[in-house]
């Protein structure tokens, strides 16, 4: 299972996705086909469940701010 963490900006995203990587978390960048308004640009990261709690936490930790996480549906 994969899950959405929203940066919100393209650059937030690369940003989080070289620090998530520096740590061997496995992380993508997408952005939302159906973007809300507190979705900002529609940028997120995404990455599996196993990672998800870390992850934040590296990522505030690091000043990133995070918009919201969301479980990808694949169905």
């Amino acid at each position: 299972m994969q899950f959405y963490i929203k940066t919100g900006s393209i650059t937030n995203a690369q940003r989080s996705k070289n620090l998530l990587l520096k740590y061997n978390i496995n992380a993508s960048i997408k952005r939302l086909t159906d973007i809300q308004k507190s979705d900002g640009c529609g940028w997120t990261v995404t990455v599996s469940e196993r990672e998800v709690r870390q992850a934040v936490r590296l990522l505030e930790q690091n000043g990133i701010k995070i918009l919201g996480v969301e479980r990808l549906d694949l169905s």
